[in-house]
C-alpha cells in the first residue's frame, strides 16, 4: 500500500509538533494564506491536509472548495486553544445533506 503524502497547516504552536511524527508542516495564521497553500499542495499530490478549525473558520469557503473533491480530503483538527465547534457544525451539515435528518444533534 503506497502512502500518500500528509500535511497540517495551522498556528505554530498548535501544527509544529507533527513534525516529530514526520508530517509536513506549514505554520501560518491568514486564512487567504492557507487557501493557497492548500491549493499548491493539491498540485503537489498531497492526500491528506490536517487544518485548523480556527483557520477554517475565518474562511469558509475552503471547506467549500475541498469538501466535494476526493484528494485531497481536508480534516479540520482544533488548534492548541482548542476547538471553534465549526467542525462540528460541518458535519452536522454534512450528515443531515445526506440523509435528510440531524440525529448528530449536535446544535443543541
Amino acid at each position: 500500500m503506497k502512502v500518500g503524502k500528509v500535511a497540517v497547516i495551522g498556528d505554530a504552536d498548535s501544527v509544529l509538533g507533527f513534525r516529530g511524527i514526520g508530517i509536513t508542516v506549514f505554520a501560518m495564521s491568514d486564512p487567504k494564506e492557507a487557501s493557497k497553500k492548500i491549493e499548491e499542495l493539491s498540485r503537489d499530490n498531497y492526500q491528506l491536509i490536517f487544518l485548523t478549525e480556527n483557520l477554517a473558520a475565518q474562511d469558509p469557503e475552503i471547506m467549500k472548495t475541498y469538501n466535494e473533491m476526493k484528494e485531497p480530503t481536508v480534516i479540520l483538527i482544533p488548534s492548541n486553544k482548542g476547538g471553534a465547534n465549526y467542525a462540528s457544525s460541518l458535519l452536522s451539515d454534512s450528515v443531515k445533506r445526506a440523509v435528510g435528518l440531524d440525529f448528530l444533534n449536535i446544535d443543541n
